[in-house]
């Protein structure tokens, strides 16, 4: 493609040439370390054969500080983990305490990745300066995207070697093994999970399940214990068709994805007259404030919520600021109380 004369070349034809984004193509040409050197030297060639110059009007504006984060939960609507969900809406408090004090506003996104144009919406149109995302949900292609462009991104979810992306989480797979081997204290030896292992922070849980009852010399339990759900209304229904169709209990230790499918298990068995803990001990895992007053209360893994908020806006700031960040692994604790 050459350039014709009285034509104007834009950023959008080094973005269809090199294939790439438009905001690859800035972060190149601004010679953004979060664009490897390859890319960066392949579009500053193009933007020199083309006799592109920047508009430095149109980049001042877009360098232009909104002073607002858009704060995102990546969940499907239909697992019931929404901004009602209580592990939620204290994360998010949080973190909205956490940017005021750094004179920042929150913009809500629950929506955002389902939109197509996602990135645009939250952050080419200038609505935000970076995303801090709840979850990296199934399927994280989104987040790469947005990483590969370069703008400021923090995931709260599992911490591992697959992903270039900040994220902040919990030792998940020490809980689960924290809260299996506190079953197998109690006596338990037919020890069941319960929760959707395809999101990686809950297949995280059930490995350290898995590691603690190997080490036991013991098998998993063998039932459909795949929840597609984190509602508590789907975890008491569940619950309850499987107790049926078994034609009764078949494990004496339950460990689960969270406190309300806990709650929600334990509710199942409540209602079809088993007791909890004397037939069956639950654990669940987030320790959020119903836990201590739910009957039987709730023995569970404590994730630090707040300082995991914390870690999340301080990591997003400091990539606004274009300063490097590393993954955070936050520890758990077991909470012992009655289930």
């Amino acid at each position: 493609m050459a350039e014709k004369p009285g034509s104007t070349v834009s950023m959008a034809d080094i973005a269809r040439l090199a294939g790439v984004s438009e905001s690859t193509v800035s972060r190149a040409l601004n010679n953004n370390p979060a664009i490897n050197i390859d890319t960066r030297e392949r579009i500053h060639q193009l933007a020199h054969k083309l006799n592109y110059r920047m508009n430095m009007g149109a980049r001042n504006l877009r360098l232009r500080r909104t002073h607002t984060i858009a704060v995102v939960i990546n969940t499907e609507i239909h697992t019931g983990q929404s901004f009602t969900d209580p592990f939620m809406m204290d994360m998010i408090s949080t973190i909205a305490d956490e940017l005021n004090r750094a004179g920042y506003s929150l913009l809500f996104a629950s929506t955002a990745l389902n939109r197509k144009d996602w990135h645009t919406h939250l952050i080419a149109s200038r609505r935000a300066d970076g995303i801090i995302i709840i979850g990296a949900g199934k399927y994280d292609l989104p987040l790469k995207t947005l990483y590969a462009s370069g703008d400021p991104l923090v995931v709260w979810g599992s911490v591992n070697e697959d992903v270039d992306y900040c994220v902040v989480g919990s030792d998940n797979v020490q809980g689960g093994r924290l809260a299996t081997e506190y079953l197998l204290r109690r006596g338990c030896r037919r020890i069941a999970f319960l929760g959707d292992i395809r999101h990686p922070e809950i297949s995280d849980r059930q490995q350290g399940y898995l590691n603690a009852l190997q080490e036991a010399g013991l098998e998993p339990v063998a039932e459909k214990l795949l929840l597609k759900s984190f509602r508590f209304e789907s975890a008491q229904d569940h619950m309850a068709a499987l107790l049926t169709q078994a034609g009764g209990l078949t494990f004496d230790g339950l460990v689960t994805a969270s406190d309300m499918v806990a709650m929600g298990s334990i509710k199942a068995l409540q209602n079809l007259g088993y007791r909890v803990p004397e037939d069956v001990s639950v654990v669940g895992y987030d320790d959020i404030p119903m836990a201590n007053v739910y009957t039987p209360a709730l023995t569970t893994v404590r994730q630090d919520i707040e300082r995991g908020a914390r870690t999340l806006v301080k990591k997003v700031l400091a990539q606004v600021k274009e300063q490097k960040v590393r993954s955070t692994t936050l520890p758990v604790k077991l909470i012992q109380r009655e289930s």
